[in-house]
């Protein structure tokens, strides 16, 4: 008996010692943060690409804001065709926009000088000045990621238009 736990003493200290099979336990340890990693980066680079597509979008929306001030409806045909959409979306109660629809948002303001707030018909108060006229164009997009989950992916472009 005494034999036999020496002989087992023995084995097992040369496995403790032993090196082999560490490259695959290190590799069984770190594979899931490499992988969760990679989803990470792949979620990141979506939502991006994403983003990248509202940029565009709202560039069309922004050369038909030059060309036609105030017809609103037409900046906004313009920005969802450049999507290749038809249909602009609606915020959710979650305040994320519908899932697969995109939504575009269009607004005017006008400013005088120092950034005050005017209205856009009139003139700026205590000077003969027309004020500045802006065309806000929002576009809104939900990104369901994989490992960030539901997030908002969202651009604005102001052009000025007086």
């Amino acid at each position: 008996m005494m034999h036999f736990i020496t002989r087992l003493t023995a084995l097992f200290g040369a496995f403790v010692r032993s090196i082999q099979g560490t490259a695959s336990i290190e590799a069984t340890l770190l594979l899931p943060v490499f992988i969760m990693g990679g989803m990470t980066l792949a979620d990141v680079g979506f939502a991006g690409q994403g983003r990248m597509q509202l940029d565009q979008a709202l560039r069309a929306g922004a050369q038909v804001s030059m060309i036609n001030v105030n017809d609103v409806d037409q900046i906004e045909e313009a920005t969802l065709a450049a999507l290749g959409i038809t249909e602009s979306g609606v915020l959710g109660p979650d305040g994320l926009c519908q899932d697969g629809k995109i939504c575009i948002s269009v607004s005017s303001t006008c400013q005088c000088t120092a950034g005050v707030s005017a209205v856009c018909t009139s003139l700026c108060p205590g000077t003969d000045e027309t004020p500045s006229a802006f065309v806000n164009i929002t576009a809104r997009r939900r990104h369901a990621g994989i490992v960030l989950g539901d997030r908002e992916v969202s651009s604005q472009i102001t052009v000025q238009t007086r």
